[in-house]
């Protein structure tokens, strides 16, 4: 059964992560906490999640705090709020994520960055053949 952090987990990367199909862009959620107390509003629970992302052209972060209802699902108007959080650093968002409550995800690199095969160093490529070769990949 899928928890609710993984349904908000799951939602949110579906809204928020993206990547240009050339690849030379990509927007990626760095971060995300629920707070321990869920809210009652409008006779309806509501959990908001505080939300850091991260796009591949900066080294800055930018973050908002985002309303799910219980099935849940995202405020859809989440969009039209500037951000609550911008255009800081990727330490400083730490903490602000972190007082929010329980942090559910914590992903700093990039996701859809390929690396590549000339950029590892050949102790990283011998730990990359043995972890294939214990996963039972054929050659």
């Amino acid at each position: 059964m899928v928890t609710l952090e993984q349904k908000i987990i799951d939602e949110l990367k579906l809204v928020l992560e993206y990547q240009e199909p050339t690849g030379d862009y990509a927007q990626w959620l760095m971060g995300i906490s629920l707070p321990s107390v869920i809210e009652r509003e409008n006779d309806q629970l509501v959990i908001t999640a505080r939300v850091v992302v991260k796009t591949s052209d900066s080294d800055y972060v930018d973050g908002m705090d985002i309303a799910f209802s219980l099935e849940p699902i995202i405020d859809p108007n989440y969009y039209q709020n500037s951000p609550d959080y911008h255009g800081g650093s990727i330490e400083d968002s730490q903490p602000w994520l972190k007082k929010h409550g329980k942090v559910i995800l914590e992903q700093m690199d990039n996701p859809f960055e390929m690396v590549s095969l000339k950029d590892m160093s050949v102790e990283e490529l011998n730990q990359a053949e043995n972890n294939s070769n214990k996963s039972g990949c054929s050659k």
